[in-house]
C-alpha cells in the first residue's frame, strides 16, 4: 500500500495534506479524491457565491491527479 496526499485547492489557497491515506493502487486513490469533491465544494460554496476547489492527488513528490469542481451562482 502506498501513502497519497490530497491538497486542496479553494479559491486560490492551498492547504496542504500532511498526513496523507493509505490506498492500494493510484486509481483507488483517484476514485477517493472524486467521491470527496462534492462535500468539498458543498463547504466552499456556503461562504461564496462562486467557488473553485481542487483536489490536488500526490504520491508526497510528485502530482498524480487533479480533481476539479465549479460552483457558479448565476442570478436573474
Amino acid at each position: 500500500m502506498s501513502r497519497y496526499y490530497f491538497h486542496q485547492h479553494v479559491r486560490g489557497e492551498k492547504t496542504e495534506d500532511e498526513r496523507g491515506e493509505l490506498f492500494p493502487s493510484n486509481a483507488a486513490a483517484c476514485h477517493r479524491a472524486k467521491q470527496r469533491m462534492p462535500a468539498a465544494l458543498k463547504r466552499a460554496a456556503v461562504r461564496s457565491r462562486n467557488t473553485y476547489v481542487a483536489t490536488e492527488v500526490t504520491d508526497g513528490k510528485h502530482t498524480l491527479f487533479i480533481v476539479r469542481g465549479t460552483v457558479i451562482v448565476e442570478q436573474r
